[in-house]
């Protein structure tokens, strides 16, 4: 066996940074050292920024590291010997810097150990975590006193609530944000009560509802009664090596028409569509769903804008104004008029609307096209032809009322990792 000892840092930084590590041998087999943060669904750890392993055989052994969305991954094969100390040192560079925009994320559905939270949002560089520690009838604080301050503030840009609550059974799931007390239900079934009860017992509360998917069979209900105020588009079938390419107990998509992963996403956007097309100003969320399924914490996110005043209070309220774009790995920005996400614009009656838009689509890897879609339907497409970085600007005329919005895809391409970044030492 030999030992390795591995240091992470920021480029151009000399202190250590918090990470996410993948760590397998030639077999398939994956490593968790002792001093880590293990998470073996997804075959990775979190560290503070170094770790040392000493039960590694002999052979290749493939790493990959990342750090949430913002830093470019790093993959490469280390050769271990046996009976020789290795040490590796890595240098993350960061390839944009969303709250130098004034963009903040977050991540909506997560199910790990309060102990760990501060930990993770750091190695993630996730700015906002609600964490999920009740859920049904599993409730964390049953045998014990619910702190007094419901947010932990890890530094200035980073923090965690500790009651977030879900419900989560035969009709979907709904999440309601940030409580004082848990909402009890008192003796539930599959079906009773109706995840609306407990919309709008959180809504008497004045709390933040989240439609946690858009084809949960109760979800029309929840939101054309005004039961939730936000719903996930990019949600926890979205994982980080493939898509869960169902509808788990949820209405199942038509095939012919939404056929394989992808046709997974497109139903899930056009099913938001309908609930725009309806005339509802319903915002967008995301989760990842980690601890329960494959995702790290923070895969998918939200971004939303707040300036350059982060708060996490702000934050969710940015988020239920419409502030916001969900990811799990490109950044998107569009504007028209120079107005951001959200905003509604008006021109005097019986007259066109005729704007000025502006369009940035900006990633790690390749990108494959932006399209822009004017009551679900697409009017404008853009390709990227593989290139990391697309902009453009461009007129549009509209002759009626809608919503406009954009939306962008990458190239699903086997190796979206950056070599190098390793130094043997």
């Amino acid at each position: 066996m030999a030992t390795l000892r591995m240091q992470i840092r920021e480029a151009d930084k000399p202190n250590l940074t918090p990470a996410r590590v993948h760590l397998r041998d030639a077999n398939g087999k994956f490593y968790y050292p002792d001093s880590s943060v293990p998470y073996k669904l997804d075959g990775h750890f979190t560290v503070d920024g170094e770790f040392t392993i000493s039960n590694l055989p002999a052979g290749n052994v493939s790493i990959l590291i990342e750090k949430g969305k913002e830093y470019r991954s790093i993959s490469d094969e280390l050769v271990i010997r046996r009976g020789e100390d290795h040490h590796v040192e890595c240098e993350l560079h960061r390839w944009i810097n969303m709250a130098e925009r004034g963009w903040y994320s977050g991540d909506l559905h997560i199910h790990r150990p309060l102990s760990d939270m501060a930990h993770l949002i750091l190695a993630e560089d996730l700015n906002v975590a609600p964490d999920i520690t009740v859920w049904n009838q599993r409730n964390e604080w049953a045998d014990k006193e619910i702190p007094q301050d419901k947010v932990v503030e890890v530094d200035k840009t980073h923090a965690y609530g500790v009651l977030t609550q879900e419900d989560e059974r035969g009709g979907g799931a709904v999440m309601v944000m940030n409580l004082d007390s848990p909402i009890d239900l008192g003796t539930t079934s599959r079906w009773y009560p109706a995840n609306f009860t407990y919309c709008r017992i959180a809504h008497e509360r004045g709390l933040i509802v989240d439609q946690e998917k858009p084809f949960w069979w109760e979800a029309p209900v929840n939101v054309a009664l005004g039961g939730v105020d936000t719903i996930g588009i990019v949600n926890n079938h979205m994982q980080r090596e493939s898509v869960m390419d169902n509808e788990a107990w949820g209405r199942p998509r038509d095939m012919d028409r939404y056929p394989g992963p992808q046709g997974f996403v497109e139903n899930v956007l056009d099913l938001y569509y309908r609930y725009l097309n309806l005339g509802l100003k319903l915002p967008i969320s995301a989760g990842s769903a980690s601890g329960v399924l494959k995702n790290p914490v923070g895969y998918n996110r939200l971004y939303v804008h707040l300036g350059r005043r982060f708060s996490y209070d702000r934050w969710f309220r940015g988020m239920k104004a419409g502030m916001a774009f969900a990811t799990n790995g490109p950044m998107l920005f569009f504007s028209i008029d120079r107005c951001e996400l959200g905003t509604t614009l008006k021109v005097l009656d019986g007259q066109k609307f005729h704007g000025r838009a502006s369009l940035q689509f900006i990633s790690q890897t390749a990108l494959d096209r932006v399209e822009i879609l004017y009551n679900g339907e697409i009017i404008q497409e853009f390709s990227a032809g593989g290139s990391s970085e697309l902009t453009r600007e461009f007129d549009i005329s509209l002759d009626d009322s809608g919503w406009i919005a954009a939306r962008a895809f990458e190239l699903n391409l086997p190796s979206p990792f950056s070599k190098g970044g390793v130094k043997r030492i």
